[in-house]
């Protein structure tokens, strides 16, 4: 069996017939490029359309001519120049841009809302202002005209005042004086004393003994035309400071009832109590002016609750310098103004 190099008519076909053939370059748009191409175009939009800066995978193409499925790190510029032509260069350009463009974008409009709502909020400040004193004026206006109408007015008010003791600020201090003055007997009736400059000093007293005390007013209840019951509720806090004044005076029969005492105040001190009481206001409609002022405010029923027997409790009473009714012995006051 023969063997040919050549078909049996090659002598029939000639060099001339198919002429000269210039080599050409490798086409851009073969296989590798073209899918390398595209597959970064693809990528491109993508992160375009979900404007994420990083992304977990991507392509990575070997300079030697391989193609990998993973990525470890993103293609440079200077990499994807050498494996696309100018055409798929300048459309990823343009790409770029555009995300460039619309970042900005996006910056320049969040920051002209936060500049536009620092405006609204500045200009509705000097508004603000003049609503709140308008409201305090007519707030003043009103209580000016009911302040000395009724006692319901009168109570209102000197909850208000009195809500955390004495005021500390001069101002309050004046208006408060002012307020007695004008809507209370010069010798009103407190049950034990009676004016009211003694009752400034017991609210001096209790502002001393419970700095962070609170008086809340709960309810107003009519009684008779000219008597009202306010319902209170009083909380303090049962420091040293209140121990050693108010109960530190019992009696003393010995080491015993030292021991005893330091006990019941190991148990007593630091503790919140919320005292349930009432304030009684007499009215002279007359006279437009309160003319009694009955209070009491139960510290019995916190004590048993702390000390949960009725022997300690007794036993701390005993000798103190205010009741269970919540009065301050007279001498304690005076000694104490």
């Amino acid at each position: 069996m023969q063997y040919f190099h050549h078909p049996p008519n090659h002598h029939a076909v000639s060099e001339n017939v198919i002429g000269t053939v210039v080599q050409r370059r490798q086409p851009v748009h073969h296989s590798f490029f073209v899918g390398v191409g595209l597959g970064i175009h693809a990528e491109l939009k993508q992160q375009n359309c979900n404007d994420e800066p990083n992304r977990k995978q991507s392509r990575q193409i070997s300079l030697s001519g391989g193609i990998c499925s993973t990525i470890r790190r993103p293609l440079t510029m200077q990499e994807i120049d050498a494996i696309t032509d100018q055409d798929t260069q300048r459309e990823l350009r343009i790409i770029l841009k555009q995300r460039r463009d619309r970042r900005k974008i996006i910056q320049q409009r969040h920051h002209k809302k936060k500049q536009k709502m620092v405006g609204h909020l500045v200009a509705s400040i000097p508004k603000l202002r003049n609503e709140i004193e308008q409201l305090q004026l007519q707030r003043l206006s009103l209580m000016e005209k009911l302040r000395n109408d009724n006692v319901w007015s009168v109570a209102i008010e000197y909850s208000s005042l009195f809500q955390c003791g004495k005021p500390e600020l001069r101002a309050s201090q004046m208006r408060a004086c002012n307020f007695l003055t004008a809507s209370m007997s010069p010798d009103l009736d407190t049950g034990i004393t009676s004016g009211i400059e003694t009752l400034m000093k017991r609210w001096k007293t209790f502002t001393r003994l419970f700095p962070s005390g609170h008086i809340q007013l709960e309810n107003l209840r009519q009684l008779t035309s000219d008597s009202l019951v306010a319902t209170t509720s009083t909380s303090v806090t049962l420091t040293e400071h209140v121990l050693q004044h108010l109960f530190q005076h019992g009696s003393d029969d010995g080491k015993a009832h030292s021991i005893r005492r330091g006990r019941v105040f190991s148990r007593l001190q630091g503790q919140h109590i919320v005292m349930r009481g009432s304030v009684r206001f007499g009215w002279d409609e007359g006279a437009k002016r309160v003319v009694r002022l009955y209070s009491q405010t139960d510290i019995l029923t916190p004590m048993l609750g702390l000390l949960g027997n009725l022997e300690d409790v007794s036993f701390i009473f005993s000798g103190a310098l205010i009741t269970p009714d919540g009065h301050f012995v007279h001498e304690y006051a005076s000694q104490h103004q």
